[in-house]
């Protein structure tokens, strides 16, 4: 059995910090119904933040307020997916909007961002206008890919722009914030952040083509359903190769953080533990193993 770790420890206070952050809400005597809809997944983000963090100059309370604040914003943006794309199951039950209303999800979702906004606001003010920049981006995004059936841009190029700012703006996000107090780090962390969440969403289009229900714990085939614009779903005219282009934002990520060999090694390995074998299985590839 895997000894309890000070890593296992700090992602359970990140836990924590969520939960605690609800019941100071008026939503305390519901905290524990919503159950994993609101702090559960697999906290990828958090998880990047934390084992970055350890190896930068980054205190441990800013390392778990700024992941728990970075885990609430994706717990928010599920809440308000799974409404837009009719989703009717996450994170392995009823998505919060069939079960609670999509009303409700709605507002808690609001109320995710609200505090982990007010997060990022204690535990790291300096990179608030980062935050802001973040939330704007993956808004704008999902707004351009709910609106992207009504024209003829299915390009290759477009999948890409969409998913680096839906998705790689935050893990983007995250990864800065374990930059620490040198801003080169910072900025660093911030590109490699961007190509390796990109490289994970275009990973993420193809698993919702899987035919296999099983394979994963939320609803398939939503985005072919409503028309949305995805790596599944672009016109391949373009001959591009999604599984080559995700190997290579995984290596990008990495190539990035040379002039930190310690940054670079944590990198590395959380690539290789954590979101290798998730791209590879969402993608159905074999081809990355090289990051195990």
């Amino acid at each position: 059995m895997r000894s309890y770790s000070a890593f296992d420890a700090t992602l359970n206070e990140v836990r924590r910090i969520v939960r605690d952050s609800l019941l100071r809400t008026s939503m305390r005597d519901h905290v524990a119904r919503f159950g994993a809809s609101v702090g559960g997944g697999k906290m990828l983000r958090a998880r990047l933040l934390l084992q970055v963090g350890f190896v930068s100059d980054v205190p441990r309370s800013v390392m778990c307020r700024t992941g728990a604040a970075v885990e609430m914003l994706h717990a928010a943006s599920l809440l308000h997916d799974d409404i837009v794309d009719g989703g009717m199951r996450r994170r392995g039950q009823p998505a919060f909007w069939v079960s609670e209303g999509p009303r409700a999800a709605v507002l808690m979702g609001d109320l995710l961002v609200s505090l982990a906004v007010e997060g990022v606001h204690e535990a790291l003010p300096t990179q608030l206008p980062m935050l802001i920049a973040t939330l704007r981006e993956m808004c704008d995004a999902e707004a351009e890919q709910e609106f992207s059936g009504a024209d003829t841009d299915s390009s290759w190029d477009r999948c890409v722009s969409i998913s680096r700012r839906k998705t790689g703006s935050l893990f983007g996000f995250a990864a800065a914030c374990a930059g620490g107090s040198q801003p080169a780090r910072v900025e660093a962390l911030q590109r490699a952040g961007y190509a390796l969440g990109t490289a994970y969403q275009l990973a993420d289009d193809l698993l919702d083509a899987c035919p296999d229900p099983l394979a994963t714990d939320k609803s398939l085939g939503t985005d072919a359903a409503t028309g949305k614009l995805t790596a599944a779903t672009f016109f391949p005219e373009s001959g591009a190769d999604p599984q080559a282009c995700i190997a290579a934002l995984l290596q990008e990520s990495e190539d990035g953080l040379e002039c930190w060999p310690e940054v670079q090694q944590a990198w590395r390995k959380y690539v290789g533990d954590v979101m290798a074998p998730l791209v590879a299985s969402f993608a159905g590839s074999t081809g990355m193993q090289s990051y195990a």
